[in-house]
């Protein structure tokens, strides 16, 4: 069982869209100050897919 969190760390996310921009968040923080390699271009590429598509899907689950 996780831990309560601390103000160090993230809340507990809720859904597939605060998965994906959680995700996209420790990627980039973790490269802070740096323009991105080619590589981690294409694994930023491939985290915004996920957050638009589990975006979509929340704003059609709404509709």
């Amino acid at each position: 069982m996780r831990p309560t969190p601390t103000h160090h760390e993230p809340a507990l996310i809720t859904t597939s869209t605060d998965q994906a921009n959680e995700a996209i968040r420790v990627f980039l923080r973790a490269r802070a100050g740096r323009a991105l390699l080619p590589q981690e271009r294409v694994e930023y590429g491939r985290l915004l897919t996920v957050y638009t598509r589990a975006l979509r899907g929340e704003v059609e689950q709404a509709a």
